[in-house]
């Protein structure tokens, strides 16, 4: 079984609903959470999401503070179940 990595976003970039994560967190799978909540307390994005061996090749990023960050869009992303990674 592969090594997952856990990692929180607070606030996604709201004008195309993705989100930036460094080259250095998808050396490993990577379970991300959205914790961002709305002014009722509800969180927008309530899933638990995968990222498994990211095709980087095409993928857009930005340099920030020296390092390479991989621009993900909310909508593409795996929803995470725990049945897939108990084996």
């Amino acid at each position: 079984m592969n090594k997952i990595n856990k990692y929180e976003i607070r606030e996604p970039v709201w004008n195309d609903n993705s989100i930036g994560i460094a080259d250095f967190r998808l050396k490993n799978d990577l379970q991300v959470n959205i914790t961002y909540k709305n002014k009722n307390n509800e969180r927008i994005f309530p899933d638990t999401y995968i990222i498994k061996n990211p095709n980087l090749i095409n993928r857009d990023y930005q340099i920030i503070h020296g390092r390479k960050i991989y621009k993900f869009l909310i909508s593409e992303l795996e929803v995470y179940t725990q049945k897939e990674y108990s084996r």
